[in-house]
């Protein structure tokens, strides 16, 4: 029963999974937040901890600490930041999340070598959104500016990481984790304009939602990932 629920190639762990993240979504608008909160919200980090770990087949290879340990300390970060109103536990919170995408960043690094006429659209479209989010908000940043501009520097670090894996893996991993890069800024973005600029629709859902969604398709990509016979031949050369 343990083992068709976590099977990667069947679908009842994906059901299960977002399924608690509805959980954790109607519990954030309708329960207490002690205890519910962390509880709900610790289930899904656990439940991809447990997938992953089922599923994973590096070993002991460095890219699985690498993942495992970016997932708890992303475990570690959104519970931290569950009252975020608290601005120790929130800095806390942001130091994890910063350090759980830098372990993300080195688990996403290749040797291939990379053209900067390949990179330059993806970094001026990043530094075009960088920009435009900080001018919405910086006025409210206040004492949270220099941690706001390194946690935002380091999610698009590792979205530039998760960008250069093209060509590295199968096509299906790396469209996941760049999909996964998309609902996790959005998730950013909406979390930094309705805490240091304005109220946003449905800001209180949409926030978790996208986080969620973010976290299962990288860890989901990560599982499927395998490397094209070009990158195999790469570290034959090396």
């Amino acid at each position: 029963m343990l083992d068709n629920l976590l099977n990667i190639k069947k679908p009842y762990f994906t059901i299960v999974y977002f399924l608690a993240l509805v959980i954790d979504l109607w519990g954030k608008l309708n329960l207490e937040t002690v205890p519910y909160r962390y509880i709900t919200k610790s289930l899904l980090m656990i439940l991809l901890i447990v997938f992953y770990l089922k599923n994973q087949k590096l070993n002991k290879e460095r890219k699985h600490y690498y993942t495992l340990i970016a997932l708890f300390l992303f475990w570690i970060a959104s519970i931290a930041v569950i009252n975020h109103v608290n601005n120790f536990r929130f800095i806390f919170g942001m130091l994890f999340f910063i350090l759980g995408k830098a372990m993300y960043c080195i688990r996403f690094t290749n040797k291939r070598d990379f053209k900067l006429a390949r990179l330059l659209p993806f970094l001026t479209g990043s530094f075009i959104l960088m920009v435009s989010v900080f001018f919405l908000i910086y006025k409210g940043l206040g004492v949270f500016f220099i941690p706001v501009l390194i946690y935002f520097f380091i999610s698009l670090l590792l979205s530039l990481f998760a960008y250069l894996r093209k060509n590295d893996v199968n096509a299906k991993s790396y469209n996941l984790v760049m999909l996964s890069m998309f609902f996790l800024i959005l998730s950013e973005i909406i979390m930094g304009i309705k805490t240091y600029y304005i109220s946003l629709p449905f800001q209180d859902i949409s926030v978790m939602l996208f986080y969620g969604i973010g976290q299962f398709l990288i860890v989901y990509g990560i599982l499927i990932e395998k490397k094209t016979i070009e990158e195999e031949l790469i570290k034959i050369k090396l």
